[in-house]
């Protein structure tokens, strides 16, 4: 079926149920649905928060007349249209901590400003799920015939590991073509492989009760670039005052673009690093507060063993460095391009250190060439364990009638005729599904600070992608 039949009726339809979009969706963002290891159940398997997103969202699609299913609080699912399953739409529910550093609104106080929604999940997933929403409820109210079934799935888990698809796809089969509105326009068919790397080092009692260094910490998921990281210092033990730590930590951190905020009591400092957060896909767009922080203790003059393993770490992953140049693993190719690796996570007390890594990688990266290489060298660095898992690259070929019916229904609604399938190095809903692609939300040119403070998502693009995705479902499976 000619989807450009009914693009007029969508619009219009659309245009209509703009304050009511906003509505829904702010409803939505108000709940922080982001894992909690402490509340979750069996019942309630990502915690109470994730629950409650899914309970809404089930609320919302019965409120406009669609049956839902509830796998067990991992995904709710609802169709649209007639015949076998053509194609599933999954988005996702679930969100990133709030974090820190926001300046236009608290994470889960949605606003609307200068023609956007500012709030945690307006654009990763919870804006998208409701322009999806109001395309099917488009389709659904004008009577636009479909003669193969779409698929709408709502996960609870997409932003710590896809532990809520994994429990749908042992139950349910996939459909002939999927999509989430998880990412770029116009579409993305090709994303790196994701890696995470786990590094542990256990210091003698004796050597943590005689270091300056009482602790770090800094980040709050894997996959979020640091905003703010944070060491406790007693000076005394390495040989240099506060002051004198003071000051290499206001230089560093003026060098590297940071904020600093500094606590003295006696010969204890404080050293909290500002930086501006992001998405680890990207790190070349955050200010990475951690890589910062261990540059100023790396400077510090003295010999002690915790600060020569940081020095180690730091000549690894430097501040400003996002490819892995200095740890050995730069590399990139055609399809997929170029690795971008992220030191996001640390923390150290009590003289146990964990670190954690998130890297994107080619379709080349393996044992030899990056997982091994990244061991090697933190282990000369002084590291008991350097562990990498990694979830390989995904593609789908670009002229594929799949990807060129996505394609131009994006061009139709947008007029944007030379928009042309992207790889990135995000980690999509659909990264471990065949035939699946990334399907929006972001506009060229446009960063919506996902896992970021300020994240936010254009209204005009919320509205236009309404009309998108209503094209596209009605050119599948119309």
């Amino acid at each position: 079926m000619s989807s450009e039949l009914y693009n007029a009726r969508i619009h219009d339809y659309i245009e209509a149920h703009k304050q009511q979009m906003l509505d829904d969706l702010f409803m939505l963002m108000r709940i922080d649905s982001a894992y909690s290891e402490e509340t979750k159940t069996a019942a309630e398997p990502f915690g109470a928060g994730s629950a409650a997103a899914l309970d809404a969202g089930t609320k919302l699609l019965e409120q406009y007349g669609f049956a839902v299913t509830n796998y067990d609080n991992y995904v709710i699912a609802s169709d649209l249209g007639t015949g076998e399953r053509e194609l599933d739409i999954l988005a996702h529910l679930d969100v990133v901590p709030g974090g820190e550093g926001w300046t236009v609104t608290d994470p889960f106080k949605p606003v609307l400003k200068d023609g956007a929604v500012f709030g945690r999940g307006s654009a990763d997933d919870k804006g998208p799920a409701i322009a999806v929403l109001y395309a099917l409820r488009a389709i659904k109210e004008l009577g636009i015939p479909l003669r193969k079934t779409a698929r709408f799935i709502l996960g609870g888990c997409e932003e710590l590991g896809l532990g809520d698809l994994e429990y749908y796809f042992e139950r349910e089969p996939h459909a002939r073509y999927s999509i989430s509105p998880d990412a770029d326009y116009p579409l993305i068919n090709a994303e790196r492989g994701i890696a995470g790397t786990e590094i542990k080092k256990r210091f003698t009692a004796e050597a943590a009760a005689a270091s300056p260094v009482v602790s770090i910490h800094a980040g709050l998921r894997r996959n979020m670039v640091p905003f703010s990281a944070v060491a406790v210092l007693d000076c005394g033990k390495g040989g240099f005052t506060a002051a004198e730590a003071a000051g290499v930590a206001a230089a560093i951190a003026k060098r590297c673009g940071a904020g600093l905020e500094l606590e003295t009591g006696g010969n204890t400092l404080r050293v909290d690093v500002r930086g501006v957060g992001g998405h680890a896909s990207t790190p070349e767009n955050a200010v990475n507060s951690l890589t910062c922080l261990m540059e100023i203790l790396s400077a510090l003059p003295s010999a002690d063993p915790v600060l020569a393993l940081l020095r180690g770490f730091s000549k690894l992953y430097p501040f400003g460095v996002h490819h892995g140049e200095a740890a050995g693993i730069d590399m990139q190719d055609a399809e997929s391009g170029r690795i971008s690796s992220s030191f996001n996570v640390m923390h150290y007390e009590n003289g146990e250190l964990t670190v954690l890594i998130d890297s994107r990688v080619p379709a080349m990266a393996n044992e030899a060439n990056f997982m091994g290489v990244l061991r090697n060298a933190f282990k000369a660095a002084g590291a008991d364990s350097a562990e990498t898992a990694l979830n390989p690259c995904h593609y789908v070929p670009r002229d594929s009638e799949f990807v060129q019916k996505l394609l131009a229904s994006y061009r139709r609604v947008t007029g944007d005729c030379d928009a042309e399938p992207l790889a990135i190095g995000g980690g999509t809903y659909v990264h471990t599904i065949d035939n699946g692609v990334a399907f929006g939300c972001a506009m060229p040119g446009v960063d919506n600070r996902m896992h970021g403070p300020d994240e936010f998502m254009l209204t005009d693009v919320l509205y236009k992608s309404a009309e998108i995705f209503a094209d596209a479902i009605i050119s599948i499976c119309g």
